[in-house]
């Protein structure tokens, strides 16, 4: 029977903590660098660049909250559409609904797994950081 069996992920790709802050931040430079480049303009490259963006930081930084990574994702899908209008050209809606699809495709299963869990009475009392163990 598989209840109560603990299956071993390999935690070879994921960082210390430490390597959170840095790591996360080259990866937004290395994302926004990569959505002005002329080969991120199609809709279905950007999209999947923004997958892939998300994916692999929720893959490198598993500790951190599920909400941060889309926050962070969402300032450079800004910065993404921002950069363009200083040299005068106007905002695309087709490259932001690219972006933003792709970080929604990365989180939404994250969200829609957390609703079940809580649908099925997976909660902690308490506080969010509340220990399990309690004196």
């Amino acid at each position: 029977m598989m209840i109560g069996h603990q299956v071993q992920s390999p935690g070879a790709a994921v960082l210390p903590r430490s390597l959170y802050v840095p790591v996360g931040a080259v990866m937004g430079v290395a994302m926004l660098a990569a959505s002005l480049t002329p080969f991120a303009q199609p809709f279905l490259v950007r999209l999947m660049l923004f997958y892939a963006g998300v994916t692999t930081a929720y893959i490198l930084m598993p500790y951190v909250r599920r909400g941060d990574i889309p926050l962070v994702a969402a300032w450079v899908v800004l910065m993404a559409e921002l950069a363009p209008c200083i040299g005068g050209q106007l905002i695309s809606p087709v490259k932001v609904a690219a972006d933003v699809l792709g970080v929604l495709m990365a989180a939404g299963p994250i969200y829609v797994a957390r609703l079940r869990q809580v649908q099925q009475g997976d909660i902690r009392p308490g506080g969010r950081r509340a220990s399990e163990l309690r004196v």
